[in-house]
């Protein structure tokens, strides 16, 4: 252990380790009636929490000393995305339906999402290209050249298997696959001006257009059957539709404003009870905020924050495009699945059944952002060794 310990980035292994207790805490608050109700024991999520945790961790100190030889290896990177992308066709005849969506695999108790690994393989997968500098673009000419139709070729297989996980249907994971692979793209842009025009429009654009237009949407989709549809619908007005698609927000919105600043204390959420369906993985911040109100949310935000903060430092302070192109993308994994848990939560947008990293319940969302994560601490041990942190 001292070993795995010795050069850690303590910056990024604290934040980690305090999210994954208040996890295990919350998951067995937000879920002991569904263990009751389901499984017959109150502590069957907490005890499936530990273990997804004990692994977690076991795979940041692991990852931690990763000299990323494999990772660099172009056949090892394309047998696993072409193993991936097999994996995800299979899904719709063979996969098991979860909440509407088509892509797990069920192995006795546990239930694996392998969408979720495809975040890891695009991070490493474009970091590759680019520290080729197949996509590394010039100072002159830079959107010209970015559009070239054959410098498109490496994008074939990323951009099927979003389309692959977007129709099973996970608009969540799409979204977020997409914007990984474009925050990355972002980071090889060299002139200024540019960038400064690329980040615009990928981090302010989508968000501010969605909000322009956020009641003619809502009221095209009214009709609508379909429950992705109907997710425009209620975050325009969930209590137009208060026993159908508005419901979950309205009982998130009541779960928030029970809880005040300070909370009603630990276990005592009314809205974990059979009002909000999953407690424990989409709706365990505003379990968190009812029970111990809005200063714990700020902290477990604030605690995200620093682990995007710090790897966005490590990224910047590093000479090696594949070093910071990892950390510039575990940084846009960490944002935008926080962005879209907690903006749904409160209704900003639309939601999508996506976790709060380290703290809902879940085997495969922890164990891909600790592969990211353990990346992060890897490159930071290397940088620390040659004088950059």
């Amino acid at each position: 252990m001292k070993k795995f310990l010795n050069g850690i980035d303590w910056y990024l292994f604290f934040p980690y380790i305090i999210l994954c207790g208040i996890g295990i805490v919350m998951v067995y608050s937000a879920s002991a009636g569904m263990g009751m109700l389901h499984q017959g024991m109150a502590q069957s999520y907490l005890h499936k929490q530990i273990l997804f945790v004990i692994i977690s961790l076991m795979i940041v100190l692991g990852m931690s000393r990763c000299r990323f030889v494999y990772l660099k290896n172009i056949t090892f990177l394309m047998v696993a995305i072409l193993t991936m992308f097999f994996i995800l066709i299979a899904l719709f005849f063979w996969g098991k339906s979860i909440n509407g969506a088509s892509g797990w695999i069920t192995l006795g108790s546990f239930s694996i999402q392998p969408a979720e690994l495809c975040k890891f393989l695009f991070i490493v997968y474009f970091a590759h290209l680019f520290w080729k500098r197949r996509f590394l673009i010039a100072q002159n000419g830079a959107l010209r050249t970015f559009l070239w139709p054959k410098k498109f070729y490496p994008l074939m297989f990323p951009v099927v298997m979003i389309g692959l996980i977007f129709i099973q249907p996970d608009t969540g994971g799409a979204l977020i696959n997409t914007f990984i692979i474009l925050v990355m793209f972002g980071t090889t842009i060299t002139s200024k001006r540019w960038l400064t025009l690329y980040s615009l429009l990928v981090m302010i654009g989508p968000l501010a257009l969605y909000r322009i237009f956020k009641k003619p949407i809502g009221l095209f989709f009214a009709n609508s059957h379909h429950y992705q549809f109907q997710r425009f619908v209620a975050v325009y007005n969930p209590f137009l539709h208060p026993q159908s698609s508005g419901q979950q927000l309205i009982n998130s919105f009541y779960a928030i404003s029970n809880g005040g600043l300070w909370g009603r204390g630990l276990g005592n959420s009314i809205q974990k009870m059979g009002y909000l369906a999953e407690p424990n993985t989409d709706f365990i911040l505003p379990i968190i905020s009812e029970e111990l109100g809005l200063v714990a949310v700020i902290f477990v935000l604030g605690l995200l924050l620093m682990l995007i903060v710090r790897s966005i430092d490590i990224g910047f302070r590093s000479n090696n495009i594949y070093y910071s192109s990892i950390c510039y993308g575990t940084a846009a994994y960490l944002f935008v699945q926080t962005l879209l848990n907690a903006g749904g939560s409160v209704g900003y947008i639309p939601l999508t059944g996506v976790a709060l990293p380290f703290v809902s319940y879940g085997g495969s969302s922890i164990v891909t952002l600790s592969l990211c994560l353990g990346m992060v601490m890897s490159i930071s041990r290397i940088e620390q060794h040659q004088g950059l942190l």
